[in-house]
């Protein structure tokens, strides 16, 4: 074996300021993605060298020092868990994170449970999730030596005990010498494992702990009394009754004991501690002493929720584009008849009038919250534009006059020269009624919501009190609240993933992670002012833009049509026939289809006159993506439009690989399908 097998090695690779790392990956691409990633982190510097079998990688090994291998699951000469086990089997002592493209919990657990320090799929990492994964490797394996260690020691030290007492007073001194110096190194390996040892004599009842393990219960070196029941009332009072039936069953059976719990530190804190633990039995053949080891694994645990979080957003994620599909459909009609109404009936009165607004606006609003959800599962980029924040901000103060409870009351002052900024509407939606939706939930009695817009010019000077600013305009939203209040202990964490200050089933700790994250995407940065007691403020600054905001074009009249044929193709009838409808109305000559069949069939038919297809993507028989390479056939150069509910990057980006020119998000508005038809009636003329 090499110096890999050296428990040493991990001891001091987290403290270095360079890690080195042997990647076992046969895809050039994903190993140059993982250099990249690592390239740029900023806390530690990684020392990255690629092999692409796995015997390059034991041939390594056995000639080289790493402190830890990222192993991919599927080699041209392994495959699989087989991987894995030789590369333990060279190097017992060194760390390892197992790299795969499929989302295999058994698999992961399995890997894990063969010696693996973690799991990542690579389609899911991140620069921040591969250095906390690599670190926290590093980190477990060597707390896992350090146990070790220290149950070897602990061993040793109980079976000498009484033999090294007949010794001369010569070898007296030189033990009590050489336990000095092992109290040293078990002490050293306690504070950086977390944990700390204990003796519990049974029959006396009296409890030994380590300073090491008084620090793990939140209490100063030497202020535990020894009580059994000290240590007991300690615990979380869900936890007490099993633990202790635990604790006396193993001193009944004389097995190890090896559970885990929750304690309570004196400042209210939850922590999660494992118990491993061996039996002693006097001359008597009776139960003695249980010596064992505690450890803290609190990040454990909170990694295994995360995890279980991150599986749950995935299914939802997958769930909300279904819905979403459908939800769309059903908005379509509902915008273009409300649309078009007018048109067909101009006598309308102004209450018939102001209903049809109302429920314009509420389809708008419908197909927006669909895009947000949609966002927010998929983490869409979205499109930025120069907008002005005050329209959404009177939006968002609409909706939440609405809907707050009347003990708080809602004030906003917008100033009416605002700076535009360049931004995503649907992401920018999201921070602010997050931002509101968390300072009602910091009012459960009743206060003050108050939302203020205005225009900041940070200078120099200004810039540096904040960490992220630049000298320069801001237009700036201010959220406050008369609320709870934060506490300065943890207003620091606030925006980490899945924190959350709210009790279980009313937060997901996603909140103020996804501001952030859409903050700094938008080039913002947000400030935090909060006291306990007397509530918070949050202050988000976004760079003002120069371009003025892109103003409405109402005028439709000037997308009419000149009686050009246009295929409209899509499974839903309500959308057939009144976008069918509306065309006509714009002097447009329309012909339908429910599904690729009768598409085809109907383009072969009128395939001289045809201008421009509309056809939807998702149908049933023959959906859009199988149709389009038959329609070419009979004429390459057709102008066709995909339409979708579901209009995610990726399917944008799978619609125009197969051949669709343009594309139609569903719920569209009467302009938006205008101008998708007279973008593909220039394109037809220029043609010909």
């Amino acid at each position: 074996m090499v110096g890999n097998c050296n428990p040493a090695a991990a001891e001091s690779a987290v403290g270095r300021s360079q890690v080195s790392i042997l990647l076992v990956e046969d895809n050039l691409a994903e190993a140059r993605l993982l250099q990249e990633l690592l390239k740029g982190t900023i806390v530690s510097r990684f020392q990255l060298l690629h092999v692409n079998r796995l015997a390059e990688a034991i041939a390594r090994l056995q000639a080289d020092r790493f402190d830890i291998v990222l192993l991919d699951l599927t080699l041209p000469d392994s495959h699989g868990l087989a991987s894995l086990d030789a590369l333990i089997q060279q190097s017992p002592g060194l760390p390892i994170v197992v790299l795969t493209n499929t989302n295999d919990d058994e698999l992961a657990i399995e890997a894990v449970r063969r010696g693996a320090q973690d799991y990542l799929v690579k389609r899911h990492i991140h620069q921040e999730l591969l250095v906390r994964s690599l670190r926290y490797a590093i980190e477990r394996k060597q707390a896992a030596e350090a146990l070790r260690e220290a149950n070897e020691i602990l061993e040793l030290r109980v079976k000498e005990r009484t033999a090294e007492l007949e010794s001369t007073n010569e070898r007296l001194r030189q033990e009590v010498e050489r336990r000095q110096k092992v109290q040293e190194r078990l002490e050293l390996a306690q504070q950086a494992g977390k944990s700390g040892t204990f003796e519990w004599n049974i029959q006396s009842n009296q409890v030994t702990w380590t300073a090491e393990l008084e620090a793990l219960y939140g209490l100063m070196p030497g202020s535990f009394d020894g009580c059994y029941d000290a240590w007991i009332s300690a615990l979380h009072p869900d936890d007490r009754l099993k633990t202790e039936q635990e604790l006396w069953r193993a001193v009944q059976t004389g097995n190890s004991l090896e559970t885990e719990f929750r304690i309570l530190l004196p400042n209210g804190e939850i922590r999660w501690m494992m118990v491993k633990s061996s039996l002693f039995y006097d001359q008597a053949d009776q139960p003695l002493r249980m010596i064992g080891l505690h450890m803290d694994i609190t990040e454990k645990k909170q990694l295994e929720v995360q995890f279980l979080r991150a599986q749950r957003l995935e299914s939802l994620g997958s769930l909300a584009s279904g819905i979403a599909h459908d939800l769309n459909n059903l908005l379509t009609p509902i915008l273009s008849i409300v649309e078009i109404l007018p048109l067909k009936n101009p006598n309308l009165n102004e209450q018939t009038r102001n209903m049809l607004k109302t429920l314009e606006n509420s389809a708008e609003r419908g197909a927006n919250l669909v895009k947000q959800i949609l966002s927010f599962a998929r983490g869409s980029e979205g499109n930025q534009s120069c907008l002005q924040m005050a329209h959404l901000l009177k939006e968002i103060k609409q909706i939440f006059r609405e809907t707050l409870p009347k003990s708080i009351h809602l004030q906003t002052n917008l100033a009416p020269d605002l700076w535009t900024i360049s931004g995503d509407a649907t992401q920018l939606h999201q921070v602010f009624m997050n931002l509101c939706v968390n300072a009602r939930d910091a009012m459960p009695n009743g206060g003050t919501l108050k939302i203020v817009a205005e225009n900041v010019l940070l200078d120099e000077q200004q810039a540096r009190l904040y960490l992220e600013a630049h000298p320069g305009p801001y237009a700036v939203v201010t959220v406050s609240d008369t609320g709870l209040g934060i506490s300065s202990d943890i207003l620091h964490r606030i925006f980490d993933p899945f924190f959350t200050t709210k009790e279980v089933g009313k937060g997901t700790g996603l909140g103020l992670s996804a501001v952030i994250g859409i903050v700094k995407r938008h080039n913002g940065f947000v400030d935090v002012q909060s006291e306990v007691g007397k509530g918070s403020q949050f202050k988000v600054f976004f760079p003002a833009c120069e371009s003025p905001a892109i103003p409405q074009e109402n005028d439709l009249e000037m997308f009419s049509g000149n009686q050009e044929l246009i295929l409209v193709v899509d499974d839903e009838v309500a959308i057939c026939e009144i976008t069918k409808t509306t065309l006509e109305a714009y002097n447009y000559r329309v012909i339908t289809a429910s599904d690729g069949i009768e598409a085809i069939a109907l383009f072969a038919g009128h395939r001289e006159e045809l201008q421009v297809v509309l056809m939807d993507i998702m149908m049933p028989s023959m959906d859009g993506l199988a149709t389009i390479p038959l329609l070419q056939r009979f004429n390459p150069d057709a102008y066709i439009v995909a339409m979708s509910g579901l209009h995610s990057p990726e399917i944008m980006a799978q619609a125009e690989r197969m051949g669709f020119q343009s594309f139609l998000s569903k719920p569209f508005t009467t302009k938006d399908l205008l101008q998708a038809l007279q973008a593909g009636l220039k394109t037809e003329r220029s043609l010909h």
